[in-house]
């Protein structure tokens, strides 16, 4: 039986990118074998006790819809921390969009500003769900390679951005600290941004997502530049900055007029968070700045112990100057080989680690590492792992 086609953005999003590993993923637990998990961004500390003393639901909860822009607490709140963070554009809770998830936020702050067609200049390598979520917002995301070649001091930023300009071009879009690579922009590249934005009238679309967790260096924020603040929309996630992931709270700080845009969108997508996981959120907040602070002597300290089993087992990699990844370059071990078989060997050797192909062209020899999201010791298991299984396949 023959159906109309899918949409066309629809088709242009990519499968997952484990989606190809899964059935020697299954394999393996289903086996009960051993699978240390280096792939995702998660985090092995578990939030403040606050938050799960509020994780509870009443009958509220589950009879009535909440609040469609958020609770007043929890936007004061985020706008509170941000701004005690350092994020002066973070000025009330009318800054504040709250959505289910960094990445429903995004979405919401991509379908206010931009129109089908629209091209968004995209600092690669990156986030592994950006492309397809502004594919699913109908603007056309074109790569800019960048971090990569910043680490090793090898960029021109100004020229890197004109050079991929068109008269499409609506916006810019970057990671600070970066996922994948971890690399911090500098106060002269963000300022090269900026003349950038400025000059062409366009949207800076600033994801900080690992903001709170910068290891070498001082993270800066571009809404803060002269003339940047109407016109960039910084990005958060619960998830990262406090350990929250299952309660699916992340938000944008913008203009008002941005916000304001970003919660009709919302409203006719989600309609609301959950007001139940917003409690969870708000706890979290309101009794985490210790937390942050632990968090980051622990994630330095597992950072540190993953780049010294990398530099051990001789697999070449750019450093972590924050957030959760490292991104390793295994092209010596793969001699022109593909990198399916070695992630397939990986797993046989039990640990999992992400493709870079799926952050950028030019990197499908890369594999970005996690080193948040087990124990230290397991961390460092896991690239012996990852080094034998060089040698196996």
């Amino acid at each position: 039986m023959s159906q109309p086609s899918l949409s066309r953005a629809a088709q242009g999003i990519r499968q997952s990118v484990f989606a190809r590993l899964a059935p020697h993923i299954a394999a393996r637990r289903s086996a009960g074998e051993v699978l240390i998990p280096l792939q995702i961004g998660d985090t092995c500390r578990l939030p403040v006790a606050e938050a799960f003393a509020a994780a509870t639901v009443t009958e509220d909860d589950i009879s009535l819809y909440g609040a469609i822009t958020g609770m007043p607490a929890l936007l004061g709140a985020l706008a509170d921390h941000r701004r005690a963070a350092g994020l002066a554009a973070a000025r009330s809770a009318d800054h504040v969009h709250v959505g289910c998830g960094c990445t429903h936020a995004l979405f919401c702050a991509v379908r206010a500003v931009l129109d089908p067609g629209d091209e968004v200049l995209v600092a690669s390598p990156y986030w592994p769900l950006i492309p397809g979520l502004l594919r699913a917002a109908g603007a056309v995301p074109v790569e800019v390679p960048l971090t990569q070649a910043m680490v090793q001091g090898e960029v021109d930023v100004m020229a890197a951005l004109e050079a991929h300009r068109t008269e499409r071009t609506r916006a810019v879009y970057f990671i600070s600290p970066n996922n994948p690579d971890g690399a911090v922009w500098s106060a002269g590249s963000l300022a090269t941004l900026a003349d950038f934005a400025t000059r062409h009238d366009l949207w800076v679309i600033a994801d900080e997502v690992y903001a709170d967790y910068v290891y070498d260096g001082v993270h800066h924020h571009v809404a803060d530049l002269p003339g940047m603040e109407a016109r960039t929309i910084s990005t958060f996630s619960l998830s990262k900055s406090h350990g929250v992931a299952g309660a699916r709270v992340g938000y944008a700080v913008a203009s008002p007029e941005v916000v304001a845009a970003c919660r009709r969108i919302s409203n006719h997508t989600l309609y609301n968070v959950p007001e139940s996981m917003q409690r969870v959120a708000l706890a979290a907040v309101q009794h985490g700045d210790g937390w942050i602070e632990e968090a980051r002597v622990a994630y330095r300290s597992a950072r540190d112990a993953c780049l010294a089993a990398l530099d051990a087992a001789g697999i070449r990699h750019s450093g972590a100057q924050g957030g959760s990844f490292v991104f390793a370059d295994l092209s010596p071990q793969l001699a022109g080989r593909p990198l399916q078989g070695l992630l397939e060997a990986a797993i046989a050797q039990g640990v999992l680690v992400a493709p870079g192909g799926a952050m950028g062209e030019g990197y499908e020899r890369h594999v970005r590492i996690c080193f948040t999201g087990v124990p230290e010791e397991e961390v460092v298991d896991g690239v012996k792992r990852l080094a034998r299984a060089t040698a196996s396949f």
